[in-house]
């Protein structure tokens, strides 16, 4: 299929609610709007151990599905313990879907900060933080668990950081909520050319963008990224890139400070803390939303006094 004017759908069929999350979180990164939800099969009879089939759905500017891409959605698939059973994509009908799709989405209250896209004329709550994004290109609307659950777990920090890195920023939706929560400069990065624009673009309509440095990078190695250390890293990708980024995030973060990590779900929890345990770097609070985990580590300053604060969450 080649690109042209208009939009595509990107759909795929997959056995496991994990690997559909798994490749719903990767159509998040591509896409201008995505869905994950729970199908029925009609080649199977209804029953308590019966597999479970889900439907993802995306709708974005360009063509995306490529035998490359189909091989990285299997493969996503089966490391979540499932199965992608199809793929399809097809063009639409030439329409304003982006139009459409922001008025989807209404205005979010979640912890003290308040999420809402242009198209939003109300007022903002009484003491609440606004932060407005618009679905775009980049990841992160406040729509996903994952974004939340950052949210979430950066509203309930007690200590102000000093100095903040946002890696895999996105639409630089939690850069823009630590600048604003604490009126601090923050560093914030993205693989992605395109996202890093996105995000730059939004930390001006925010009000923040003399606090917040963009910068395109492929992780902490960032000629710009290693020349300091921070207090607070927030990192909301996936499990795989979190564990092999460990190294990397332990030696930039300085002694004591802490680590926000989300965009994977509570079965790769493992994964995760134990790349950031081998560092001295141990758990101080869990908060799961919707399925999807967020971490708040800590580095050094020993062994974490009783258990660590576990958090389920439909918000």
């Amino acid at each position: 299929m080649t690109s042209g004017t208009g939009f595509f759908r990107l759909c795929a069929r997959v056995e496991g609610e994990a690997a559909a999350k798994a490749i719903g979180t990767i159509f998040e990164r591509w896409a201008n709007a995505v869905s994950v939800f729970e199908i029925s099969d009609p080649q199977q009879t209804p029953r308590r151990d019966a597999p479970h089939f889900w439907q993802v759905e995306s709708l974005g500017k360009r063509a995306r599905l490529t035998p490359l891409a189909e091989t990285i959605f299997a493969l996503a698939a089966a490391a979540n313990g499932g199965r992608l059973l199809e793929i399809s994509e097809k063009r639409l009908e030439e329409r304003d879907w982006l139009a459409e799709n922001r008025l989807a989405f209404p205005p979010k209250r979640i912890g003290r900060f308040y999420i809402y896209g242009s198209h939003h004329e109300g007022p903002v709550p009484k003491g609440a933080t606004p932060v407005r994004i618009d679905a775009a290109t980049a990841f992160g609307t406040g729509e996903h668990a994952s974004t939340r659950g950052c949210l979430l777990l950066m509203d309930r920090l007690a200590a102000r950081p000093r100095r903040i890195l946002d890696v895999g920023t996105g639409s630089g939706i939690l850069a823009i909520a630590a600048a604003k929560r604490w009126r601090r400069p923050v560093l914030a990065s993205d693989i992605d050319p395109r996202a890093a624009a996105a995000a730059r673009g939004n930390a001006r309509k925010n009000g923040v963008g003399r606090l917040i440095r963009v910068r395109a990078a492929a992780g902490y190695r960032d000629r710009v990224l290693g020349r300091a250390r921070y207090d607070l890293v927030v990192s909301n990708i996936l499990a795989r890139p979190l564990a092999l980024l460990a190294r990397d995030l332990g030696s930039t973060l300085e002694p004591g400070g802490r680590a926000l990590l989300s965009g994977f779900t509570p079965r790769q929890e493992g994964l995760v803390l134990s790349a950031h345990r081998y560092l001295r770097m141990r758990l101080e609070r869990r908060l799961v939303v919707d399925g999807w985990s967020s971490l708040l580590l800590k580095k050094g300053g020993g062994a974490a006094k009783g258990a660590a604060n576990r958090t389920g969450c439909r918000c």
